[in-house]
Parts: C-alpha cells; structure tokens; sequence
C-alpha cells in the first residue's frame, strides 16, 4: 500500500505513522504537513528515513497534487485544533480544516486514488448532560458549542465529505473519535501539562470543579481502529471511536498525581475555561461489532496507559521542554505577527501575549484569509441546495439567497443558514417565504428571513431570523480598560444616541471587519472610530488583548454572536488632561472614561447585554489577572 498520512507530524498523526511502520514495514509511507504550531517533526526522529516527508499546506492544490502521485489510501489526520487562537483567527480554522479537507478531496479523486478516510472528533456532538447515561453514537444529530470554532469546522469537514461521497461515489470513510492521549501530545493539553508540571514541582492544574467529563482512548487504540476503518469499513459509513473510557477530570488528575506518587494535595483547582463542554462520552458498538474492534486500553486497565503515558513523559524531556516555549503566532492583516499564544503552566491554560510591531518584522505568516474567494461561495451554495427548505422555495427566493452569498458581508450570515437543519427544535423548516437586506447604498447592516414552519400536529406558520449581515462568525465588542501609571482607573466606553430606543447609552466599541479585516486590524480602527483614540501614534499603548468568548443578545431573534475582547491601554501623561481616580471624563466626540471606582453605577445605567456579558466573563472566569470592582484594583502583570 502507497498511504498518504496528512497531519502526520501533529500528535494523533504521528502515533498513526508509527503504528503503522510497526505494523505494515513493506508499505510506503508520504507525509504530508504543514509544521504549524502543533506540528512537530521531531514527532518522527527516528522513522523520518523510513518515510517520504513533504513539507506542504492541504489548502493548496498544487501541493496536494503533487503529495497525491502514486497514492492509492488518505488518510487525513491535518487540521487547526488549538481553540485558543481560533479566538483571534477565526479564517485560518476555516481555510485549513473545511477548504483543506475539500482540497484533498477533489484532489484525491482527480489522481484516482481508491480510498480516503477522513478523521474527525466527537465535539461535532456538542455536550451530553453531566448526570445522563447518554452517549454519542452514529445517529447523534451534530450540534457543535457556537464558542468552539474547532468543532464548527470539524462538523463542516465531515459535511462536506459526506456530500462529496454521495456525488462521487468515491470510497470515503470518516471516524469520529473521543480525547486522545499518549506519548508526543502537545504539553498545553490537559494530560500531559499535568504530568510535565508534576515533573517541574507545578501543581496539577484543574480547570472548575473538575467533574467535566471526557472519554479517554489511547492513541495505540485508536490507531487500531483507523487501521480496521480502512481494511473491513463500507463506503460512505462514518464510525464512532471511544474505549468506554468516560470520567472526570477531577479523577484523571487524582489518579495521575497518585500514579506519579504524590498526594491530592498537589491537585490545584483553576477558574474555569470558556464553554466547557460538560460530557463526551461514545458508544463503539458498530466499531465493536461490525469491525470486530477491541480496544485494549480501557476503564478497567486505564491506569496501565496512564503509567505509561507518565513514563513516556518522564523518559522524553528533551521533546517537550522545548515545546513549552513555543508560542502560536498571531498575525495581523498584513500578515506580519503582532502577538503570540504560549502556555500558562500555573492555569493549565493558553494566554495571549502582545508583540511590538517593530519585532515583528521579520515573522509573516502565509495568507489564508476568506474574502470572497469562489470556493467559500461554492460551498456554501452547494450546503444551500442541499435542504428541503430550500428546494421548496420559490425561484425568485432562491436567487435573492444566492446573491447573497455574493456580497462579502453577507456571506457569512447564508453560510450559517446554510448551517441549519431541517428541524428546529420540534418546528420543520419548510421553505423560506421572504427576505430583506439593507442594500449597501444605505450603510445599514441587515438581514431578515422568514420561514415557514411546521409544528408536529402538522399546523404551519412563520418566524422570523434576523442577523446583522457578517453572521455569526464575525464582529467583535471591545470592553477598553485605561491603565495609567501601573494602575488600572478607567473604562473607555461610547455615549451615543440610539435611534431604536429614543436615548443616550452607553455602549462597548466595535463592529464588524472590513473584507479580509484581521482581528487585530479591526481593534486598531475601532479604537480609532469610535473612541477616537489611536494606538498607532505613540501616545497610548496596547497591552493586552483577552479572548473574553462570544455572546448572543437574544438567541430568540437573532444570529448575531460577536466575539468579545478586553483590552488593556497604557496611557501616557500627555493624551488626556490629567486623569483623577473617580472622576468622569467626556471627550469631544463619543468616547468616555469611566471610572473603576465607580464601576456599580456604571452597570447601574448600561442594559448593553454586551457590556455586561465582558464584565461579568472578565471579572469571573479567571482568564486574566485583571478583576475589576475593586478600589484598590491594580494590573498583575504575568510572572
């Protein structure tokens, strides 16, 4: 066999590579991987000569072309999994794990090569309920957290080939697998920042009350049972991989601690990470029963591959010590790195780390940014055809949706209703009857769709979904913190007459991006717009940047969920007039400082479930050292 292995320098690909050099030595191996912040080719010391390794991208077809000669089995592993920066390049997500696996597809059919089997993850599933004895299986409607951009394009991936097996026919397989552990898993992920802290005198770092569960399989099994997926699976059959394995993170910690031969007292319980999903946990029976799969690592020998895990860890400092420091780049619009993702080894988490523009020079990453790029509109065209509802609608409707898809802001809204099922809840979509768009003449964001829908008595009427035009995967809301002389004093907020409500409020800054707008690009002109400050001219510094996760203000009208950001800015003596803790100061235009002092009075006044939400997920959820509501409040900077 001539396998292709996409990802097979990250860390479930390279276990794949391994087990099957062991396995299968007469085959021959190409590995195809981008080296992004999680691919390590040191992954494979000691098998590199073994194998054809080819530095590449799955997003170009070029490349992927060349990887596909003298092909006959893919298997893709490749894609972005680190959520964290998902937070400030949302695009990158997408480009690499939907636009990347189409890639491979239309490539691997256009070299002929007779198998591909696609690998996903069960967080396409979203959550099952903590005290439920549910578990996921292949019938599992895909119900993805709108906070996990991982999972939304994960769950697009595996759309997109289904759809591409049933045009083609091509043989496809795809596997849906539960939290992997084992040896060369990045040291930021759960199992092993416990073990490498515990080696380094860190505490074990529990994110909540340590009862969110996960279904633990080790990488060996699951290499298995890929192996069986492309020997005895059918054609168009998506498998479900777990060991049976599903327990708190509270009790992997206890037993790991123990296992190492410390006490509970070195567990070390944090704030807890944004969406968190509560419970994964998979049924394999089709694998168990069809396939003839046994997994060999489960809940009654789990301390057997936690011991080896453990010792793999201990054995290999050279590996991941390094790995500690690497840090995920952040790029802006020109695609010159302006910050960084490392590792928070005290809060088992990621943190976000400002960069000063001059440093940055030198660091560009490629561009991948979506605009209006023809396969984005094909895809999702192609999603639209695809449901009743839309079938069901009227020409003139149909093309006024498809137009839509054209225009770059409104793209993302039809994407996310191309998202949508059949059924809503209890309601069957049945076609859409009307839509209204603000035309861009008139500078208005807007879209409004109304659908027909009918309940399970077969009675039928209309509800409306409303979006501001980018959709759900951008826009972003700016909660602005003054720092002045090491201290923070004051809120920069707008005060600014709404229309809609026939008053003054006050409000965060932001909007949406501009087409191919980084994040980063966004916060310097929103800052600027809507504040009028600028942090490009010397005078006021930008910080900090914090992922605060996203927020709908009313789930029951509309789609639109911004990201937040907290940002921290360092003001110099000379921006404003002198600033004294506790006052109010109101600049010429909209901008308004408000001070930390006086904070309750401030939400006293704002009903922005924006504002409200950012200070709430600041102040409480422990992603930075800030906290707010505190006269004597000051900023901790990172030891």
């Amino acid at each position: 066999m001539n396998i292709l292995i996409t990802g097979g320098a990250g860390f479930i690909g390279s276990n794949f590579v391994h087990y099957w050099i062991k396995k299968h030595p007469n085959d021959k191996i190409r590995v195809l991987d981008a080296l992004t912040f999680a691919g390590n080719k040191a992954n494979l010391n000691g098998v590199l000569r073994k194998i054809d390794f080819v530095e590449g991208d799955i997003t170009s077809h070029d490349q992927v072309a060349a990887s596909m000669k003298g092909i006959d089995t893919v298997v893709h592993f490749a894609a972005e999994s680190h959520v964290d920066r998902s937070i400030f390049d949302p695009s990158r997500f997408w480009k690499t794990n939907v636009e990347g696996t189409q890639v491979l597809l239309e490539e691997a059919l256009k070299a002929k090569v007779p198998r591909f089997h696609h690998v996903s993850t069960d967080e396409v599933y979203g959550e099952l309920a903590l005290d439920s004895k549910e578990r996921f299986n292949e019938d599992t409607p895909y119900a993805p957290q709108p906070d996990n951009l991982y999972a939304i394009s994960k769950a697009e991936a595996d759309r997109v080939t289904r759809e591409f097996y049933k045009q083609t026919g091509m043989f496809i397989t795809i596997s849906n697998c539960s939290n992997n552990y084992g040896p060369f898993q990045f040291p930021e992920k759960f199992i092993p920042i416990l073990v490498t802290n515990l080696i380094d005198g860190y505490k074990a770092p529990v994110h909540g009350d340590g009862q969110h569960v996960r279904d633990w399989i080790h990488t060996s099994d699951h290499a298995t049972a890929v192996d069986l997926i492309l020997e005895k699976g059918k054609p168009g059959e998506t498998y479900l991989v777990g060991s049976r394995n599903d327990v708190p993170n509270k009790y992997i910690a206890e037993r790991i601690v123990n296992l190492y031969g410390k006490d509970d007292s070195w567990i070390k319980y944090v704030p807890d990470r944004h969406s968190n999903d509560r419970r994964y946990a998979i049924d394999s029976t089709r694998m168990i029963k069809e396939l003839g799969w046994k997994p060999a690592i489960t809940r009654e020998n789990f301390d057997d591959g936690l011991k080896d895990t453990i010792s793999w860890y201990k054995g290999h400092p050279e590996w991941w010590r390094p790995l500690l420091k690497r840090k995920a780049m952040i790029a802006d619009g020109d695609q010159k790195v302006f910050a960084y993702v490392e590792i928070d080894r005290n809060l088992g988490k990621t943190k976000f780390i400002y960069k000063e523009q001059e440093e940055g020079k030198k660091d560009k990453l490629k561009s991948r940014m979506l605009g209006s790029d023809p396969n984005k509109v094909s895809l999702i065209v192609h999603k639209l055809k695809s449901h009743a509802w839309y079938k069901n609608s009227s020409k003139p409707i149909q093309k006024k949706v498809v137009d839509l898809v054209k225009i770059a802001r409104t793209s993302g809204f039809v994407d996310d209703l191309a998202n949508r099922p059949e059924l809503m809840g209890t309601l069957k979509q049945n076609k859409i009857v009307k839509i209204e768009y603000s035309p861009d003449k008139f500078g208005i964001y807007g879209v409004a769709i109304w659908f027909e829908v009918e309940n399970p008595q077969g009675e039928t009427h209309v509800e409306g979904y409303y979006s501001w035009a980018m959709g759900v995967k951008s826009g972003a809301k700016l909660l602005v913190l003054i720092r002045h002389k090491d201290r923070i004093t004051h809120l920069a907020l707008t005060k600014e007459e709404k229309f809609p409500m026939g008053s003054v409020i006050y409000n965060l800054a932001g909007g949406f991006p501009r087409i191919n707008e980084s994040v980063f690009d966004l916060i310097h002109r929103k800052l600027e717009d809507d504040l009028g400050i600028d942090v490009k001219n010397g005078s006021v510094k930008l910080g900090e940047i914090i992922g605060l996760g996203r927020v709908m203000p009313d789930s029951g009208m509309t789609n639109n969920h911004p990201f937040l950001y907290a940002l921290v800015l360092d003001l110099e003596d000379n921006i404003f007039p002198p600033i004294k803790m506790g006052e109010i100061y109101e600049g010429a235009g909209k901008l308004v400082l408000w001070p930390i002092e006086r904070l309750q009075e401030l939400v006293n006044k704002v009903d922005d479930s924006y504002f409200l939400s950012a200070l709430a997920r600041l102040t409480l959820s422990g992603v930075s050292d800030i906290k707010l509501g505190d006269k004597r409040v000051v900023w901790q900077k990172h030891q």
